[in-house]
C-alpha cells in the first residue's frame, strides 16, 4: 500500500524530469556548438536555464513531497538552481564567464548525486536501466571534476566538456522520466 501511494504520487509528475533533461540537453549541444569565444554568451543562457531547470526542480520537490521521501533533496537543488541563476545574471561579463566555469561544475556535482539517489530509489524495477543510468551520472561526475578542477587547462575546450557533462546529466534525466511514465503506465 505504502509503496503503490509513492509510486503513484512520483509517477504522476513524470514529465518534469522530463522537461529538466530537454533543458540540459539543449544547453549542452548548445554548448558543444559554440565556439570558445561565446563562452560569455554561454554562461548568460546557462543562467536563464538554471532558473527554469531550478524552477521545474522546486515543482517537483513540492508535487512529491507527499509521496517521495527525498523531495528534500529535489527542492533542494531547485533553490541552489534559482539562487545562481540570479547571482550569476548580476554579474558583469568577465565575472559571470569564469564563474559559470565552477558553478557549472559544482551544479553539475549536485545534479549527479541527486540522481544517483533517485535512480536507487526506483533500482529495484529495472537493474539494467539503474546500470546504464549510474553509468551516465558518473560520466556527469567526471567531467564536473574535471571542469572544476583543471579550468584553466580546459582552455578553449571548456565549451566541449560543459557540453558532455550538460548532455550526459540530460540524457539521464530524459531516460528517468520515461522509465517513471512506463512505472505510472504499470501502476494505473
Amino acid at each position: 500500500m505504502l509503496r503503490n501511494t509513492f509510486l503513484s504520487g512520483i509517477t504522476k509528475y513524470w514529465w518534469l524530469p522530463l522537461i529538466t533533461g530537454l533543458v540540459c540537453i539543449g544547453l549542452g549541444v548548445w554548448s558543444i556548438c559554440c565556439p570558445s569565444g561565446a563562452l560569455p554568451i554561454l554562461a548568460m543562457i546557462f543562467a536563464i536555464g538554471l532558473l527554469v531547470v531550478g524552477a521545474v526542480d522546486l515543482i517537483w520537490g513540492i508535487a512529491t513531497s507527499k509521496h517521495n521521501p527525498g523531495w528534500g533533496w529535489d527542492l533542494c537543488l531547485g533553490i541552489l538552481d534559482v539562487i545562481a541563476g540570479i547571482w550569476m545574471l548580476t554579474m558583469n561579463t568577465q565575472e559571470m564567464t569564469l564563474t559559470f566555469l565552477y558553478i557549472i561544475g559544482i551544479w553539475l556535482i549536485f545534479a549527479a548525486f541527486n540522481g544517483l539517489g533517485q535512480i536507487f530509489a526506483i533500482s529495484v524495477y529495472n537493474p539494467l536501466a539503474t546500470f546504464l543510468a549510474a553509468l551516465l551520472l558518473l560520466g556527469t561526475l567526471f567531467f564536473s571534476f574535471w571542469i572544476i578542477f583543471n579550468p584553466i587547462a580546459l582552455g578553449v575546450t571548456a565549451w566541449m566538456w560543459i557540453g558532455i557533462a550538460l548532455c550526459c546529466y540530460g540524457v539521464f534525466r530524459v531516460a528517468a522520466a520515461f522509465k517513471i511514465k512506463n512505472l505510472h503506465d504499470r501502476i494505473s
